[in-house]
């Protein structure tokens, strides 16, 4: 590796054995491990787990149980298209839709793992890599640590941080690896999968000067993942409220740890993950013919359209959009039954707003538009 890397890096090899024994030591351990394997002896877990001397070792003994786990437990029918699409010669960058913290990548990793497929490396905020048990479990499946934008990091340092990340994960791809990045920064929060040019722009900084080759190296593949009832969604309507209502919405201390936790234990019904078509050389060279600005735009807009087109759409989308628009257009896409549980879903939703004390019309509102909205940005392939 030409440059040192080791403040973003996931751990090499030889660092995973001494990490596993922080982790079996670490108060954490058995409520997490319960999770996953709620009959199992925790010092046999902990055997287990010491047995591991790779991430591979790590991912196929433990990590994909407890993914199994959270899809027995917790998603009613899981399925996934678009593998087809996936040149296994070559490194991907896949750039996917943002609706859960962890479990986006978590389903991706499981639906390759499954398919003799070589999991990803995954770009992963450093504002949830504050607890070292967390750190070490992440680090030890792939986890590249990204240094969000902070009031204390200027704006050369940040600068600085991001050409850093996109220099590795420009020599990553490079190896014939893939690694999965958010559209984004942060969740979406409102049903719309937009991309943002920032993170386009942030990976082109390792590129060369030619906008068609510095893109053609990522092999961008766009991911589509779309769940029936949108993990955390009550919590994204809240936060989503109050910054609508004038207010600024602030995280309490440890509130990421436990929307990954509530993420993951709550029903999310039917879930479906897609791979979408790699970005084509005939495409970025569309993009490469308009100035910069227009190209970055022009191949965020290709991106989105993949997702769009990919993106399921489930009963409680046509539900919601029924409810907010106060219309029958999409009646025979549910029924009285899917009506039924969604009003319940509501009714939780409503709990929440009365006890966060926000106006709960409005976070009503918002609460559906996480849904409705990704009717209105479906393409129909």
């Amino acid at each position: 590796m030409k440059e040192n890397y080791d403040d973003i890096r996931p751990y090499n090899d030889e660092e995973i054995p001494a990490a596993l024994e922080r982790i079996v030591n670490d108060p954490f351990f058995v409520p997490a491990m319960n999770f996953a394997f709620p009959d199992a002896d925790m010092e046999r877990v902990a055997e287990v787990m010491r047995t591991c001397k790779t991430a591979d070792d790590m991912q196929e003994r433990i990590m994909f149980s407890v993914i199994r786990r959270i899809i027995d437990s917790t998603i009613d029918n899981f399925t996934y298209s678009g593998l087809e699409n996936i040149d296994r010669s070559r490194g991907h960058l896949y750039i996917s839709n943002h609706r859960d913290i962890t479990l986006d990548s978590f389903l991706l990793q499981y639906t390759l793992f499954s398919n003799g497929i070589p999991t990803t490396a995954t770009t992963l905020g450093d504002n949830l890599l504050r607890n070292q048990f967390i750190v070490d479990i992440c680090r030890i499946n792939r986890a590249v640590r990204v240094i969000r934008k902070t009031d204390d990091l200027s704006p050369r340092e940040f600068l600085l941080n991001s050409q850093h990340l996109a220099e590795y994960i420009r020599w990553y791809i490079g190896q014939g690896k893939s690694m999965w990045i958010a559209q984004r920064n942060g969740r979406t929060k409102d049903g719309i999968d937009a991309t943002d040019q920032g993170v386009l722009k942030m990976v082109s900084l390792s590129g060369t000067a030619d906008f068609v080759d510095s893109f053609l190296e990522l092999n961008i593949a766009p991911i589509a993942i779309s769940y029936q009832y949108e993990p955390c969604d009550i919590q994204k309507a809240i936060e989503v409220t109050v910054n609508r209502l004038g207010g600024t919405y602030r995280k309490a201390e440890g509130e990421d740890l436990r929307s990954i936790l509530y993420g993951i234990r709550m029903p999310k019904g039917d879930v479906n993950i897609s791979v979408c078509k790699a970005i084509t050389r005939e495409e970025l060279e569309e993009c490469g013919k308009l100035p910069k600005s227009e190209a970055y735009k022009m191949l965020k807009d290709i991106i989105d359209r993949r997702i769009y087109a990919n993106y399921k759409l489930h009963d409680t989308n046509y539900i919601a959009h029924d409810m907010l628009h106060r219309e029958k257009r999409y009646a025979d896409r549910y029924t009285k039954e899917g009506v039924r549980a969604f009003k319940m879903r509501m009714a939780m939703a409503d709990a929440r707003f009365a006890e966060a004390g926000i106006d709960i019309k409005v976070a009503r509102k918002v609460f559906l538009e996480i849904y409705a909205n990704s009717v209105d940005t479906k393409i129909e392939e």
